[in-house]
């Protein structure tokens, strides 16, 4: 495991526009926290609802041809409605599927009416909570796909985690870049890596039911941008093996194209192992927001003999590049 750490955490003089918005993303996060109708979580873990939405989801797809859905779903919907698997999975999954969810209203079951008009209750109840829920107001949904949400979904966030998780990544690469082409285009490039991030997304994930949310295809879109101006610069990282012992953890200087290799490659993996219908980690608005950073990178390069970019030197110096700095100290050995 590696985790950047460039030039560390920068103070608001120094990184202003940095602090400005993880000021904005925590402040919308406290917003989201205490402004989320509850009861959402509740019907999603009810195991009785999802499996009955389950079997009519498996109902919905055996009309539907292999050219709507993919494979992967229409093999689940036979088996749930052979009796060789269980409901909830395919159950779940259906919560992301925004056209199941429009056919609710139309839809009739031949199977157990009480089970069936207990769901289309309990389905209206968390449509009118989504209608409340911050992440469906703000974040990019099937439900509303309109041009400000393509902006407000990159300041709104899943819980305190994913917030403070994405907060960090944006202290060290934005605070870093910031230093080096402005604040003001620092904000730039991150609004527009997140909308370029989220068309990615919608180009090749699909815009589901469930909301995108979060501000990672920006700071994908700010690293990129941070590792292609400073490509060959030794940059600081932390490194662990995960074994608590002498050389198996400190830091290392490496070129910066390495970390955006290694982010790139791991995105990469991600999005080809997981089925679009999963969902999860949105690893498409990260390649979004890497290719969108990039091009803003040679873009710079190309409008350099115009407008220079300031380069500073935060390795201290007479280090040279891939020598490891150990977090544990050398053993000292007694004289004899």
């Amino acid at each position: 495991m590696i985790f950047p750490i460039l030039s560390g955490l920068m103070s608001f003089r120094k990184a202003p526009v940095t602090w400005i918005l993880i000021f904005l993303n925590v402040t919308m996060t406290v917003y989201a926290t205490h402004n989320s109708p509850r009861g959402l979580e509740d019907l999603m873990r009810n195991t009785y609802f999802v499996r009955t939405q389950g079997r009519l989801y498996a109902e919905f797809l055996a009309e539907k041809s292999k050219n709507d859905y993919s494979e992967m779903l229409l093999e689940l919907s036979r088996q749930v409605l052979g009796g060789e698997a269980d409901s909830k999975d395919l159950g779940e999954l259906a919560f992301r599927d925004p056209a199941f969810i429009r056919a609710a209203d139309t839809m009739e079951s031949a199977g157990d009416q009480v089970a069936f008009r207990l769901w289309k209750k309990n389905l209206l109840t968390l449509e009118d909570i989504e209608d409340r829920h911050p992440s469906f107001t703000l974040g990019l949904s099937a439900r509303d796909t309109s041009l400000d949400r393509w902006v407000s979904y990159i300041f709104v966030h899943s819980g305190w985690l994913h917030c403070l998780g994405n907060m960090l990544i944006l202290m060290i690469f934005g605070a870093a870049l910031e230093a080096q082409i402005g604040g003001l285009a620092m904000l730039v490039v991150f609004l527009l890596t997140g909308v370029f991030a989220a068309g990615v997304f919608a180009t090749l994930t699909g815009v589901a039911n469930s909301p995108l949310v979060g501000a990672s295809g920006s700071i994908s879109g700010i690293m990129a941008l941070y590792c292609v101006l400073n490509w060959s610069k030794p940059a600081r990282y932390f490194y662990w093996f995960f074994l608590p012992f002498r050389g198996y953890m400190g830091l290392i200087y490496l070129p910066a194209w390495v970390g955006l290799m290694f982010w790139a490659a791991n995105d990469l993996a991600g999005y080809f192992a997981t089925p679009p219908e999963l969902g999860g980690v949105a690893h498409t608005a990260h390649l979004g927001g890497e290719v969108a950073g990039a091009l803003a990178g040679l873009i710079l390069f190309g409008l350099r003999r115009f407008w220079p970019v300031k380069m500073k030197d935060s390795v201290p110096p007479g280090v040279p590049m891939g020598v490891l700095i150990p977090f544990l100290p050398p053993v000292t050995r007694k004289s004899a």
